[in-house]
């Protein structure tokens, strides 16, 4: 795998981005709050996820927050003080999801794999965007929670997309009382992916493993799980056989093949 040169850059002064070796480590900086989400740090996320859309060969993403909780939420008091964004993060826009709910879709459409590192508290917003990534590491500490419900609101970060894959009864359970559960309890229930005590390091060794394979490959994969479920039984399959033909004789599984026979990393420019 060719190295990228490594390069830092600040959204805002609410986010910090490291790129290197193909992988993006996206850190929320409002430690001292939480990490909850204020306008400067609603803007900074939005304005993330666009540069990283632009990023070639970015082949994973790590979603981490700085200080002692991954992400507690909204910053209701600082959202409110200025009304007119209330109703601005409410509008759809072209694409038709408003800013709130690309706060969580807008990590789904980056075209790498995202994994989310969860510590400390995971409540309302932080885990609605939690939910937008593909994978999610989790502390079996933490406090996760969908509150929206106690302030005599709903999750509506495009949780209907982000959470369509888990049991419909889970969700109504959270959204209905907004009761908080720790980690283990989140995994068997599916809400994470797995436990680890230091969920950061392991979604960076989860991302680099991740960029180590074909990035073709990779995004067939996340492709073919994206379009299964609006599909039927038989055009599930034929778009199975679809995306893995796109890939059979190509320069990355040839190349994959190679490494192997030959016991080396491989090589994927």
């Amino acid at each position: 795998m060719t190295a990228a040169p490594a390069m830092s850059k600040t959204f805002h002064d609410r986010l910090e981005v490291t790129l290197a070796q193909h992988v993006a480590e996206v850190r929320l900086m409002r430690g001292d709050r939480h990490n909850a989400m204020d306008p400067a740090m609603i803007d900074a996320l939005l304005e993330v996820q666009g540069w990283l859309g632009e990023r070639v060969g970015l082949r994973a993403v790590v979603l981490t927050g700085d200080g002692d909780s991954f992400c507690s939420g909204l910053d209701v008091a600082a959202v409110l003080s200025t009304p007119e964004r209330v109703g601005w993060l409410l509008k759809a826009d072209g694409t038709g999801a408003n800013p709130a709910q690309r706060l969580a879709l807008g990590w789904r459409d980056l075209s790498a794999p995202v994994i989310a590192a969860l510590h400390g508290h995971v409540y309302g917003a932080g885990l609605q965007m939690a939910l937008g990534a593909d994978i999610r590491i989790v502390h079996p500490d933490a406090l996760l929670a969908l509150p929206e419900v106690e302030w005599g609101l709903m999750s509506d970060m495009g949780i209907t997309v982000t959470a369509s894959d888990l049991r419909l009864d889970v969700i109504r359970d959270l959204m209905l009382t907004g009761r908080h559960l720790v980690g283990e309890e989140a995994v068997v229930l599916g809400l994470a992916t797995r436990i680890d005590d230091d969920p950061r390091e392991a979604a960076r060794d989860l991302a680099q493993e991740i960029a180590c394979r074909s990035p073709r490959a990779v995004a067939a994969a996340r492709r073919l799980l994206r379009d299964a479920p609006q599909l039927d039984e038989r055009a599930r399959l034929v778009r199975e056989a679809e995306l893995q033909f796109t890939l059979l004789g190509g320069p990355e599984q040839r190349e994959a093949s190679r490494a192997r026979l030959e016991g080396r990393p491989p090589r994927f420019g």
